[in-house]
C-alpha cells in the first residue's frame, strides 16, 4: 500500500506495539499526517514541538551579514534527541535551539479533533511508531522517517539528519529564502529524496510517497 511500510517483529516484541498492531496502515499514515500538520502550524508561529524519544522541531532566527546589510533569517531546525546507544555508528549535526523558543509537546486534543481518534490512541500510535523506528536504527536498518510537507529524517553515508523540504523552508521564510536554504541541512524535494533513497523509506513525505513503520508478526 502506498504510504505504508510494514516491519516484521518477533512474538516477544508483540506486547510493545499493541496499538500499531490494532490500527490499519491507512490509519497510521493519517495520524502522522495530522502530527506533521500540527508541527508545521507551530513552526509558522515560531514555536517548537517536542517528540519524546525522537527530537524537537523549532524555528530559529539568525543574523547573516551581507555586503550592504544584515539579514535576519527564520529557518526550521530539528534537534535529534534519541538514546545515544542507538546512534553509536551514526553522525548527526549538533543543533542549538535558543532558550527563548517556546517548546511544547504534541497537543493530542488538537490531533483528536483533526483525526477523530481519541487522544490516548493518538499518543500510543506516536510513541509506538517512534519506538519501532528506534528498533530499526539499532538493528542497522537505515529507514527514513518522513513528515508530510516538512521533511525527512534520513540516514545517508551514516549521517542522520532532518532534510527539510525546499517548499517548507521557503514557505516559512519568504523574504530571505535563499539564505535560509543555504543554511539548512540538505534541503530537498520529495522527488529528490526518492531518487537519493532508491525507495528505502519509512515515514510520510510531502507527496505521501514515503511510509510509516507498522509492525507485522
Amino acid at each position: 500500500m502506498e504510504g505504508c511500510c510494514t516491519v516484521a517483529i518477533s512474538l516477544e516484541l508483540k506486547c510493545l506495539f499493541p496499538r500499531l498492531l490494532e490500527l490499519s496502515p491507512t490509519e497510521v499514515v493519517a495520524i502522522w499526517d495530522a502530527v506533521s500538520a500540527y508541527i508545521l502550524g507551530q513552526l509558522q508561529l515560531d514555536k517548537g514541538v517536542l517528540l519524546p524519544g525522537l527530537g524537537t522541531f523549532a524555528m530559529v532566527h539568525e543574523q547573516f551579514h551581507g555586503e550592504d546589510e544584515v539579514y535576519v533569517v527564520r529557518r526550521p531546525v530539528f534537534r535529534l534527541e534519541m538514546d545515544n546507544s542507538l546512534l553509536q555508528e551514526l553522525v548527526f549535526p549538533t543543533v542549538v535551539i535558543p532558550g527563548d523558543v517556546q517548546i511544547s509537546p504534541l497537543n493530542y486534543k488538537w490531533l483528536s479533533r483533526a483525526t477523530s481518534f481519541p487522544p490516548h490512541v493518538l499518543e500510543d500510535c506516536v510513541q509506538e511508531t517512534i519506538l519501532l523506528y528506534s528498533f530499526q536504527l539499532r538493528n542497522r536498518q537505515r529507514l527514513a522517517f518522513s513528515f508530510k510537507d516538512i521533511g525527512v529524517l534520513s540516514c545517508k553515508d551514516d549521517v542522520l539528519c532532518m532534510r527539510f523540504y525546499y517548499d517548507c523552508v521557503t514557505g516559512l521564510e519568504s523574504k530571505a529564502s535563499r539564505i535560509a536554504l543555504l543554511h539548512t541541512c540538505a534541503p530537498a524535494t520529495s522527488r529528490q529524496f526518492q531518487q537519493d533513497e532508491g525507495g528505502r523509506q519509512a515515514g510520510a513525505s510531502s507527496s505521501s510517497q514515503a511510509c510509516r513503520c507498522t509492525p507485522i508478526l
